[in-house]
């Protein structure tokens, strides 16, 4: 298995044993989400998608109201969004 900062590729990603996926919302608080190795080996391709409410909101999750991306006009709606290798990184326990 590599380790997290020697992973650049898709293969070196396919090598992991345990992933969590995230992105970092207009506080740079990463939120984030554990996903099965099969979804995670299909987003490495195909990406997948993230409700866009991570830009609608606070660091208590309290909505905007004053929002042109996203809100209650847009209905959240989820974002497609794709994975990056390289940018993997070890979670601190």
């Amino acid at each position: 298995m590599p380790s997290p900062r020697d992973v650049r590729t898709v293969e070196d990603a396919r090598r992991l044993t345990h992933v969590k996926v995230g992105l970092f919302d207009n506080y740079g608080v990463l939120l984030g989400k554990y996903m099965s190795k099969g979804k995670f080996f299909a987003s490495l391709e195909k990406g997948f998608s993230f409700c866009d409410v991570i830009l609608g909101w606070d660091t208590k999750d309290q909505l905007y109201d004053n929002v042109y991306y996203t809100g209650w006009h847009t209905g959240y709606p989820d974002a497609p969004v794709r994975i990056l290798p390289e940018s993997c990184r070890e979670l601190p326990l």
